[in-house]
């Protein structure tokens, strides 16, 4: 009863009653990613990652880039290992291109496995990574989020229920 109710309400974007369902029947990783959306900071990365967490993958991104949320839809296909994806966007919008990079390098590396992906080697070819530069930048992105949210006005619910 408890699952039914958690997709139910999470199908009507309901968060505070899936937080409360899911928390019955002991699935706390997806309340802790529900209380993670809680403090996003603008409206629209909330209802991209409700969204997301819905299955709703598509329109998550196109929610962000909309808003011109870039950095987050490229980092929203980089935590769904979407590498193509990822690239794509940051080659599009001429951001980011360092940041999908290391990830994808990350990753690799944490496998053991070298680049085979022609694109990536392509754009990766005579690159440094410099992670304090790219923490910097995601930072940058993040606070630019959090003030463009603060100063923007009070708008009208975008069927998000926290």
């Amino acid at each position: 009863m408890w699952a039914c109710l958690a997709a139910m309400a999470v199908c009507n974007r309901d968060m505070t009653t899936a937080e409360i369902a899911y928390a019955a029947i002991g699935e706390i990783d997806k309340v802790q990613y529900i209380n993670s959306i809680k403090d996003l900071p603008s409206k629209e990365s909330k209802m991209a990652h409700i969204l997301m967490f819905s299955g709703n993958i598509q329109e998550a991104e196109i929610i962000l880039l909309q808003a011109g949320l870039v950095y987050q839809a490229i980092q929203l296909n980089i935590n769904l290992y979407n590498w193509e994806r990822a690239l794509e966007l940051a080659v599009k919008y001429k951001t980011h291109v360092d940041t999908v990079l290391a990830y994808r390098q990350k990753f690799l590396e944490t496998f053991g496995k070298q680049e085979t992906n022609k694109r990536y080697l392509q754009y990766a070819d005579g690159l440094q990574i410099d992670w304090e530069k790219i923490k910097a930048k995601i930072e940058m992105e993040i606070t630019k989020e959090r003030e463009r949210s603060s100063s923007s006005q009070p708008s009208k619910n975008v069927g998000l229920k926290l």
